[in-house]
């Protein structure tokens, strides 16, 4: 699996829409957010965009002729999905021993069955059947913002998520493992612990890495952390705990990874009920787009990600409303290699 700083081919998107559980005007809500993401991607890459039916590409060919899109650079797929999160129900792209593209795709069942998904756990048959590259099935139940990987054969997961009986009660570690190995190419893993059944940003993940520590190149990671100690206790205990997991680390060469503290917001989000992370940010061909709240800590996010990415453009994105339904920008982004 190429890290997510190497050169993509393209990004997918699920386009919100008002069928899912979430209230008749959640595309009203999700739509402007949806809109920037596909036009600051778009300059660089091409952007993927799958809608439910004829009558959703035609509302989404309104909005981004708004945003005055070029479109050599976006095409439609139409394919009933349950809701946005297509980092999680969506195909990982993986490169064979020749260099070719692969589809893997593990198994989804909506977080541990939490949330409807038999139309999402589609997407990745679909999105083969559309292209050209194989679809390899796994065996394991796994969501891509489960995962990190550093292009140079680490993985960085937690245990509460990618671990929980509620995802593959029969297999143990190894067998897990071994699953990565194979379909990943990774053979060197780090374990946070993680939060079981409530983490720092909704109930649903078990805690997903995606939004607590990031890779940024093969030997740096970003972590999250509360410099005013204002998180609820259990979190303020899970941030030390996973710091000092993280300090244990080494990469395949036995050597430490280089460590970044970045802050959550200062106050909490309201429409979250929660702090919010910056690490859940997505890195384009040509830009990095960053959530941001309307924090006093927005600036400062936006500057240490300037900081890691030189040559990238860094984009903030008010991911208010989408935070308010549990993810941000990684969460509902999905790269293809080139």
């Amino acid at each position: 699996m190429p890290a997510e700083w190497e050169k993509h081919e393209g990004t997918w998107l699920q386009w919100p829409h008002n069928r899912t559980n979430k209230g008749e005007r959640y595309r009203a809500k999700l739509d402007d957010i949806w809109v920037t993401i596909a036009r600051e991607l778009h300059y660089g890459e091409n952007v993927h965009i799958v809608v439910c039916d004829e009558n959703e590409r035609k509302h989404v060919q309104t909005k981004l002729n708004e945003a005055k899109v070029n479109w050599d650079k976006i095409d439609f797929l139409i394919q009933e999905t349950d809701d946005v999160w297509i980092r999680d129900n969506g195909p990982i792209f993986v490169k064979d021993s020749k260099g070719n593209l692969c589809l893997t795709h593990w198994k989804f069942n909506g977080w541990g069955n939490k949330y409807p998904f038999e139309n999402d756990a589609k997407v990745p048959i679909k999105i083969s059947e559309n292209g050209s590259s194989p679809l390899v099935r796994t065996s394991v139940c796994l969501e891509g913002g489960g995962i990190e990987v550093n292009g140079a054969g680490t993985l960085l997961a937690a245990k509460s998520s990618v671990l929980n009986d509620n995802r593959n009660p029969t297999l143990r570690q190894e067998e897990i493992e071994s699953e990565l190995t194979k379909y990943l190419g990774v053979t060197n893993f780090i374990w946070i612990t993680g939060l079981r059944g409530e983490d720092n940003h909704d109930e649903v993940t078990d805690f997903h890495i995606d939004g607590s520590a990031r890779f940024v190149n093969e030997n740096t990671i970003l972590y999250e952390y509360d410099p005013f100690d204002e998180s609820e206790a259990h979190l303020l205990e899970a941030y030390e705990k996973h710091y000092q997991e993280l300090r244990q680390a080494r990469n395949t060469d036995g050597k430490p990874f280089q460590l970044i503290p970045v802050p959550v917001t200062k106050r909490v989000v309201k429409e979250a009920g929660t702090k919010g992370s910056y690490l859940n940010f997505y890195i384009g061909n040509e830009v990095v787009l960053v959530p941001i709240y309307g924090d006093e800590h927005d600036r400062l996010g936006l500057r240490i990600m300037e900081g890691q990415f030189p040559g990238r453009r860094i984009i903030g994105i008010d991911v208010n409303k989408l935070y308010a339904y549990g993810g941000m920008i990684h969460c509902v982004t999905q790269q293809q290699p080139k």
